[in-house]
């Protein structure tokens, strides 16, 4: 009925909220304990998270070039989007992908 089938897709978002909401958790509690020099903004209603990495006091774009090329990370620098001093992480994915990727940020900024 459409109603059930209301109800299983409301569930399921509910379940995908949830996940994400762990991601960022996970992410934050990551940046605290590993780069706290490096503030996580709090999340607003996205899967997209800001990093603040102004106190590297290097351009977002060679810190994005360099975690391609030398981890294979591919993040948005906040350049794209006025944001200068910013990292944009994606933290729609499963929560093994997350960690493997925020250990090679580490290993780049860190």
């Amino acid at each position: 009925s459409p109603d059930r089938s209301l109800q299983r897709r409301r569930r399921r978002l509910d379940e995908l909220k949830k996940y994400l909401w762990e991601n960022y958790e996970y992410l934050r509690d990551f940046f605290t304990r590993h780069l706290p020099a490096l503030p996580v903004t709090p999340l607003e209603a996205t899967y997209l998270v800001w990093v603040d990495c102004r106190t590297l006091k290097r351009p977002t774009t060679e810190i994005a070039r360099q975690l391609l090329e030398e981890e294979h990370v591919w993040i948005n620098e906040g350049e794209m989007y006025a944001g200068e001093g910013f990292l944009r992480i994606n933290i729609a994915c499963p929560r093994k992908t997350l960690a493997e990727g925020l250990e090679r940020i580490r290993k780049v900024v860190g």
